[in-house]
């Protein structure tokens, strides 16, 4: 029996005892589970998926609020702890990702849905992250009930996260967490001035919702199979753009797809399909970052073409 199937029963037995303890055991319980998906259930669990993580859109930094780079260094950190088994990379990296990062610091145009699959195949990502953190806001709102009803200060806490897939260039990721909380006046008027370290239950909103943001990051991306592309061909060899650091070694057979048709959104983006299996390669030297491949069956291979693994 593999070891995926062995850890059902583990599974179930959480759940049981979450139903028997209540609800903070559950939600205690639910992380345990989700960390057990994570390290059991993801395909190509030998390869690692290189990750382009965007910098944060810190809005928080903006307002002037003065929780601002502690939330940036949050962020920084959660990502790789939550999943260690991707290999994250950002726009520090080369002129290409630069630009790839570029995109990213206004709206995603319809246009601009190609050359995010362009720039990610020749840099070997599997995905795309890029996540909003909203400033931190005092709302007033009903509190109570009937004729008893008054307006009171609540704390809006929200940031958004996105996952891009670099292959067709669809997002298979859009979600917006968010904590409301409610507050005294003295904490309200703190965070109207900036002063939103001051009030330790927003600051710990915050830090649980970049926790959550990561966990959703990861358990969406970890359980998509590997991919890689070829970032050039010339006479028999092909250089791939993934190598060492995404798990590949000498003499692992990989199999190659064409790029499939592309199809127009319904708000005129343009996404790329995937393609049919046109053969298979075996690779033969590896670097850090790039791979070298030869073909055992098929043929017309070119740039952008997609491996898979067997």
């Amino acid at each position: 029996m593999s070891l995926q199937f062995r850890k059902i029963p583990v599974l179930l037995l959480l759940l049981a005892a979450a139903l028997l303890c209540g609800c903070g055991t559950y939600s205690n319980l639910k992380k345990s589970t989700g960390k057990l998906v994570r390290d059991f259930r993801a395909p190509d669990d030998d390869l690692k998926k290189t990750v382009f993580r965007v910098g944060l859109n810190n809005q928080v930094a903006t307002a002037q609020q003065d929780m601002a780079a502690v939330i940036d260094s949050r962020y920084i950190e959660a990502l790789p702890q939550s999943c260690p088994n991707l290999f994250l990379t950002g726009p520090e990296n080369s002129e290409a990702s630069q630009v790839l990062s570029l995109l990213f610091q206004k709206s995603i145009d319809p246009a601009d849905n190609l050359t995010l699959i362009r720039i990610g195949k020749q840099l070997g990502i599997s995905a795309i992250v890029s996540s909003r953190f909203s400033a931190i806001a005092v709302r007033q709102k009903d509190s109570g009930f009937l004729w008893f009803l008054k307006k009171l200060p609540f704390a809006w806490v929200s940031a958004t996260t996105e996952v891009y897939d670099t292959e067709t260039g669809a997002k298979y990721l859009d979600q917006t967490f968010t904590r409301e909380l409610k507050l005294d006046e003295e904490s309200a008027e703190s965070i109207r001035k900036g002063n939103v370290s001051s009030v330790p239950a927003v600051e710990k909103a915050a830090f649980e919702i970049i926790q959550e943001m990561t966990d959703a990051v990861c358990d969406t991306v970890i359980q998509k199979p590997w991919k890689g592309y070829v970032a050039k061909v010339s006479g028999e060899t092909l250089t791939l753009s993934s190598g060492s650091l995404s798990g590949l070694s000498a003499g692992r057979v990989l199999k190659v797809y064409e790029p499939g048709q592309r199809i127009q959104g319904s708000e005129g983006q343009i996404f790329q399909l995937p393609g049919k299996k046109i053969g298979e390669i075996k690779i033969t030297t590896v670097f850090s970052d790039s791979a070298e491949a030869v073909a055992v069956s098929g043929g017309g291979f070119q740039m952008d073409n997609v491996v898979k693994t067997k």
